[in-house]
């Protein structure tokens, strides 16, 4: 409509491969630098989580990001194509983590502590491979899965009552790990609630550190609390496994630190707005777009919060259905992205100091996935005639 010539493919791609991949990969590896080198001599803690470019086991790239715990501020980036792994979806997480505590611990970085969600693979590897650093879950993500756990049991014929505490049993291992300073404590504090669902409040034998009594004090009539349970109810016996499993408990040197990750899934949601999952990228540009992602999130991670007129914080409100309530979150001043004016001198800069163009090969680097394979598949494909007329053939029987 406004007659505006742009580029074609081919032309976006050369601008892309010789002056925007490169020159990004530049900054964010000086930029890299100078972090580490701000936390030299530190011993910090680390928050890592994966993200996938598609559900299940068919996605391609992974990329794995390390977060300090203080700042929020990604120290690693590693992105991964599932061709190194073997074409193995299952082991390209694990993978991706390794190497991007091998590249922060080739750097000289302290590393006291990482926090990641309970991923098999990853925990093994921190046994085996990495006994000195202290290794966390996210507690949310502990939560989560016990809340599944619960809903599951609830299920079951006669246990439907369960359901109706399921939340009230998550928020109660969330005050239990929050407030236990010792492994017997938490068993104490966590083995009340399947004391209180059946409306006994003291008992004669304590569990654990403290005393064989619920924490809450006088209770007060609760129009949302749930009916209490009979003691030989099939929901209550299921409480008690759920509260007595052996692997939740012994799992609390995996929680005692209280960590959460909920900054570093928010990062993942960033990357979205630069690497959405539903195109496609090549290796170079699927790490670049994750490149500008973490940029965009360490420059603007100290932005201050946003005043009105009176001084006062403004607030966003947000609806959240699957809870089904309303929440509020403080806004911050806008982001200025003067990162981006320095990449762009930059990259013209490149374009203007290159004497050879950009009508040339550009060969692979020697980490492209795509020397190990062209395909994705394990199979090479026939010749496109053959597969042609391999189709036709099929029509033409299947008309007969």
């Amino acid at each position: 409509m406004l007659n505006l010539h742009f580029p074609s493919a081919a032309v976006f791609h050369r601008i892309q491969n010789f002056y925007i991949g490169p020159t990004v990969d530049l900054f964010w590896k000086e930029h890299q630098t100078e972090l580490i080198e701000s936390f030299a001599g530190k011993d910090i803690v680390l928050m890592g989580d994966g993200r996938m470019d598609s559900p299940g086991h068919s996605a391609q790239y992974c990329s794995y990001s390390l977060m300090e715990m203080e700042t929020k501020k990604v120290l690693s980036l590693v992105t991964m194509d599932k061709r190194v792994v073997d074409r193995k979806s299952t082991t390209i997480e694990k993978e991706a983590f390794r190497r991007s505590i091998e590249e922060l611990k080739a750097k000289g970085l302290g590393v006291k502590e990482v926090v990641t969600d309970a991923h098999m693979g990853i925990g093994y590897l921190m046994r085996t491979s990495y006994p000195e650093i202290k290794h966390s879950h996210d507690i949310w993500h502990v939560a989560k899965n016990l809340g599944k756990r619960i809903t599951k049991a609830g299920q079951k014929k006669g246990c439907k009552d369960l359901l109706r505490w399921a939340k009230h049993i998550v928020n109660h291992f969330w005050y239990a790990c929050r407030e236990a300073t010792g492994y017997m404590r938490f068993i104490n504090i966590w083995g009340q609630v399947r004391h209180h669902a059946c409306n006994e409040h003291e008992w004669i034998l304590s569990e654990g550190e403290g005393p064989a009594e619920c924490s809450h004090g006088d209770l007060e009539k609760d129009a949302n609390r749930p009916d209490w349970l009979p003691k030989e109810s099939l929901a209550a016996k299921a409480i008690n496994e759920i509260v007595l499993d052996k692997r939740l408990r012994n799992s609390y040197g995996y929680i005692e630190n209280f960590r959460m990750t909920a900054e570093i899934e928010v990062f993942n949601n960033l990357i979205l707005m630069y690497c959405a999952k539903r195109f496609e990228y090549s290796p170079p540009a699927y790490r670049t777009r994750n490149q500008l992602a973490a940029l965009d999130n360490n420059c603007h991670i100290d932005r201050p919060l946003l005043m009105n007129k009176k001084g006062e914080v403004v607030y966003h409100r947000t609806f959240n259905k699957k809870s089904g309530r309303w929440s509020v979150y403080p806004c911050k001043v806008n982001k200025n992205y003067q990162h981006v004016r320095d990449l762009l001198r930059r990259m013209l800069s490149a374009r203007l100091e290159d004497k050879m163009g950009m009508h040339r090969p550009k060969a692979m680097a020697a980490d492209d996935p795509r020397r190990l394979s062209a395909h994705l598949a394990p199979v090479s494909p026939k010749a496109t005639k053959e597969l042609v007329s391999q189709q036709m053939t099929r029509k033409k029987e299947t008309e007969k």
